[in-house]
């Protein structure tokens, strides 16, 4: 039996991930660097964040013909942070540059992300650090 006062064993069991992040965290198929070096296309990146400030983001975006083909990230941060860089690249790839990939439909900001993958409302400081890093790989597009 647990002292009064004590947060339930119980409790300390439960995931406290939401099942979108979960899954996205468990499939984190975008992680890593962009694979051939002699595929065609041109390569931008951008990062934003320092690790002792608990969170750094780096995107490498492959362009063709204007569209992105290709989507990667490294980065260092929570769980929340992971699942949305992975939910980002999917929702880039595939994606045109005309008018902003970043303001395409289904893409949203980090008010929007949050939203959509049930964030807490703490996780806020991180998404901006997501996005600063996308918008740093973006602006050499």
């Amino acid at each position: 039996m647990n002292d009064p006062g004590q947060t339930p064993i119980a409790d300390l069991a439960a995931d406290p991930l939401e099942p979108r992040i979960r899954g996205l965290f468990a499939a984190l198929d975008h992680a890593g660097e962009l694979a051939g070096a002699a595929a065609p296309g041109r390569e931008i990146r951008g990062e934003a964040g320092r690790e002792a400030l608990g969170t750094r983001v780096c995107f490498a975006l492959r362009l063709l013909e204007g569209r992105i083909v290709a989507v990667r990230y490294r980065a260092y941060g929570c769980p929340h942070t992971l699942a949305t860089c992975e939910w980002l690249a999917r929702q880039l790839e595939g994606r045109s540059l005309a008018g902003g990939a970043l303001e395409a439909p289904g893409v949203g900001n980090p008010l929007e992300w949050s939203e959509r993958l049930g964030l807490p409302g703490a996780k806020l400081g991180r998404l901006l650090v997501i996005e600063d890093a996308l918008r740093a790989a973006l602006a050499q597009a």
